[in-house]
């Protein structure tokens, strides 16, 4: 189908290894756009009666098909999981400049489980996963950790120059049920209201 890469990036951050699969064309026209095919994994990937705290439980970042285009709406990601706060289905959208970076990895999604023994940053390039230490970022708000990430990790020894983060901050960092991810300051996936 246009608009779609027709592959995903599954990332294990327990073992820090990363798998590239292709996905079946079916898949996509049966579940359509980024929420569909998110709640697809979700439903395929997590173990059934998975606790939402566990390492288990996916995190999945989605864009649709018609991301990076000039289509009104476009610039919109989704975050899909089981809810930590109902232990239910959670899907969650922001926007801004976020959605262009993960098109650009082509993956139609990102699934991220396990639990690291340290803080992490991951960096998502278009063949690869890398890991960083993120020990000296840990602690830090939103604004600064954001700054900070893309400060160090947003220009690729490729090139590429569209750095952009989503990133969390010490409520998330320390377990509270309803947490958010930010991304450009003041956009945020979350159940609650992100104040600027």
């Amino acid at each position: 189908m246009k608009g779609f890469y027709r592959r995903i990036v599954k990332i294990d951050v327990t073992r820090e290894s990363f798998d590239i699969e292709a996905l079946d064309e079916d898949i996509l026209r049966t579940y359509l756009g980024g929420k569909g095919l998110a709640s697809y994994l979700l439903r395929t990937l997590n173990p059934a009666g998975a606790d939402p705290m566990s390492p288990e439980n996916c995190l999945i970042f989605a864009t649709g098909p018609a991301s990076g285009s000039p289509v009104w709406g476009s610039c919109r990601y989704g975050v899909f999981t089981k809810s930590p706060l109902t232990g239910l289905y959670l899907e969650s959208y922001s926007e801004g400049k976020v959605p262009e970076a993960i098109d650009a990895t082509s993956f139609d999604a990102i699934v991220i489980t396990g639990q690291s023994a340290r803080p992490l940053v991951l960096t998502v390039h278009p063949e690869r996963v890398e890991f960083h230490d993120a020990r000296d970022i840990w602690g830090k708000e939103t604004y600064d950790t954001e700054d900070a990430v893309i400060k160090r990790f947003g220009v690729s020894d490729s090139g590429y120059k569209r750095p952009r983060a989503v990133v969390i901050g010490p409520a998330s960092e320390n377990g509270v049920h309803f947490g958010i991810i930010a991304n450009d300051y003041w956009r945020c996936a979350g159940r609650e209201t992100c104040a600027r």
